[in-house]
């Protein structure tokens, strides 16, 4: 009876049955509760937090670079194609997350309303961020073998407050920076295997990597250069053959990969993949921005600033973490460098080490042309969160006694608890962050230091607020053509009402700002006492007509050309809004004395500006007008003219 009763267990679920074959990822799943709540609960408020973020115009340039893309797969008219990628940097942006993006929005059928298209995007951003979390957690899980240290490793990666915000609107950024993410954990995953496949896997996806920002040729070098020491400590020509294989496999895949999703390197792939190296240390773009209190050039940072913008904007128990996982992974090297080559945790923590330093130190030392705070590198955040949880790892196995480990990983639950109440405090824009390293007390000292919502995503709430007061009757004007992109990413009912406002206009808060447009400012947008954006009377676009109606024009242009209290306002021709969308205006002003003119020159005081009227322009009563600075010299004279591209269009 026994014998049989047995028999008749085991027969009615045998080992290869198909509900056998479902328990087992479920048990496995079951395992990982921990990790699987926290994304659970990051996706909850994700989806509650989808509609509260702004857009950026990077957005829409993204998807127009997408719709390049697949216009030139479907037509082939490479002069077409390649001209208009030409023009600026966003050739160098292939195709691995733009297209999957377009595409998708063309299965749901969101591809014709603006809105919708805003949400689907900010949407997948989110989810693939949240991709990244996961990979995160599963290569710790294999680094350090425990659940609790690998939720400390994902918690790491998505609890930091620019990042968190970030997520939702950044179009370049924050993929690469979760690319980042999957790349290391296949890496992690090559080297344990040490087999063809996954190397060609690998290859892959770090060819993924570089088609999203060339900066992936981290990772293209770093790999090939591990299997490098791997060949010196081969032992035979078959283990030495395996290296070699395994690791033409990968730069032969990786390379395909790059060359088959960026159509710009058709046509002479080495030309312009060296182009496109060129553009890491003198990117094309060039403005002034704020940096500890002085306005500089672009190009002309000093060597601490990625250093400073990462410190004083990163959680602070992640920088001691990782501070002491970058420590340890030093220390135990230098006392048994062998070990530290063969070791898998410490090799790899080695590996995320150099992916962290190296980028710091070129960016440093070749005076590296990055710009808006750390954006360019919040990649680093990959290989840092990693050494953050190593070195949570190392004290956690420094401490024998059960109840100094228990105070390690409290002490690690206060310092998230601390995060995620700053991006509650901040929310919707985290992306301003800055933690105690700078004074956030006394108002406005944040603004006068440094840039702050460079993107302009706190323009949303600015017209949110506006749509709220815009009971008045309709006025002559409207609101300034600046804000057209941004006002696409509200609900209808809020455009309607914004459409039959009083003209206004919403600002960044600039303590540049040294001229004077005669605004009333009505609301600010503000963080941690700081203001952000500045929604102001339209009525100075009427004040700025009524002074110059009547006057003599500065320069004989088709537009009249006025200078009026530190202003230089253009009251145009009769014209329609898409004008001021389209049209850029190249400003040359000449000193008073012209004898003068080299030493403007040297000293920087005298430079050629382009204004983007998007920018400074608005509708008014059926005409196109605009309030731009004067240059803080004694001027005397003007050479204006529209950009070339665009001249034919603006006639």
């Amino acid at each position: 009876m026994a014998a049989t009763g047995q028999l008749a267990t085991q027969s009615a679920n045998p080992p290869g049955s198909g509900r056998e074959r479902l328990r087992a990822p479920a048990r496995m799943l079951a395992s990982h509760w921990g990790a699987l709540l926290a994304l659970a609960l990051f996706l909850v408020a994700g989806l509650a937090a989808l509609d509260r973020y702004g857009m950026h115009g990077d957005e829409i340039f993204e998807r127009q670079n997408a719709e390049a893309n697949l216009s030139y797969l479907a037509s082939g008219d490479s002069p077409t194609f390649l001209g208009a990628l030409s023009v600026g940097h966003d050739r160098f942006y292939g195709m691995a997350f733009g297209v999957p993006l377009l595409l998708a929005e063309r299965v749901f059928g969101v591809d014709d309303n603006p809105r919708a298209i805003f949400l689907s995007r900010h949407l997948h951003k989110r989810l693939f961020f949240l991709v990244g979390g996961l990979f995160a957690y599963m290569l710790a899980y294999r680094l350090f073998g425990g659940r609790l240290l690998a939720v400390a490793a994902m918690l790491l990666f998505l609890l930091h407050p620019r990042l968190y915000a970030q997520s939702f609107f950044n179009p370049k950024d924050m993929p690469f920076l979760t690319m980042f993410m999957i790349a290391l954990f296949l890496t992690h995953r090559a080297f344990k295997r040490d087999n063809v496949s996954a190397f060609i896997l690998l290859g892959v996806g770090v060819g993924l990597l570089t088609n999203l920002r060339v900066m992936g040729v981290v990772l293209l070098a770093a790999v090939p250069a591990m299997r490098a020491l791997d060949f010196g400590q081969a032992q035979g020509w078959i283990e030495r053959k395996r290296v070699l294989l395994t690791t033409g496999a990968f730069a032969l895949t990786g390379a395909l990969t790059i060359y088959a999703l960026l159509p710009y390197l058709w046509p002479d792939p080495i030309a312009r993949a060296a182009e496109g190296w060129a553009t890491l240390s003198n990117h094309p773009t060039v403005f002034e921005e704020l940096f500890r209190g002085t306005v500089r050039r672009t190009t002309e940072f000093p060597v601490e600033y990625l250093p400073v913008w990462f410190s004083i904007t990163s959680p602070p128990f992640a920088l001691l973490l990782g501070a002491v996982g970058a420590a340890g992974v030093l220390v135990a090297a230098a006392r048994a460098p062998r070990k530290a080559l063969r070791s898998g945790r410490l090799r790899f923590g080695a590996l995320a080490l150099v992916c962290f330093a190296a980028p710091v130190a070129w960016v440093m030392l070749l005076d590296a042309h990055i710009y808006n705070e750390w954006r360019h590198m919040y990649f680093l955040w990959a290989p840092f969160s990693l050494l953050a949880a190593f070195g949570l790892w190392l004290l956690v196995s420094a401490l024998r006694r059960l109840r100094l480990r228990a105070a390690a990983y409290g002490a690690a639950g206060a310092g998230f608890a601390g995060a995620v109440i700053s991006m509650g405090l901040l929310h919707p824009n985290q992306q301003v962050y800055f933690n105690f390293l700078v004074d956030r007390v006394t108002p406005e000292r944040l603004r006068s230091q440094y840039v702050m919502d460079y993107y302009g995503h706190s323009r949303r709430q600015a017209l949110e607020w506006r749509a709220l007061q815009s009971e008045q009757p309709p006025a002559a004007g409207n609101y300034a053509s600046n804000l057209l992109v941004y006002v696409m990413a509200l609900p209808e009912s809020a455009r309607e009402r914004l459409a039959a406002a009083a003209p206004f206009n919403v600002v960044p808060s600039d303590p540049r700002r040294s001229w004077s447009r005669s605004a009333r400012e009505s609301h600010r947008v503000e963080v941690y006492g700081n203001a952000l954006m500045i929604v102001e009377s339209g009525d100075d676009l009427r004040e700025v007509y009524d002074a110059v109606r009547g006057r003599e024009p500065l320069v004989d242009s088709a537009f009249d050309v006025h200078r009026v209290d530190g202003a230089l306002p253009l009251v145009m021709e009769p014209c329609a809004p898409s004008f001021i969308e389209r049209v850029s205006l190249f400003l040359r002003a000449f000193p008073v004395d012209a004898g003068d003119l080299p030493e403007w020159r040297r000293g920087r005081a005298f430079e050629p500006r382009y204004f983007d009227l998007m920018r400074y322009g608005a509708y008014f009563e059926d005409k196109c007008v605009a309030s731009l600075p004067l240059p803080a010299y004694p001027v005397a004279d003007f050479e204006m003219r529209w950009l070339l591209e665009l001249r034919d269009e603006a006639e």
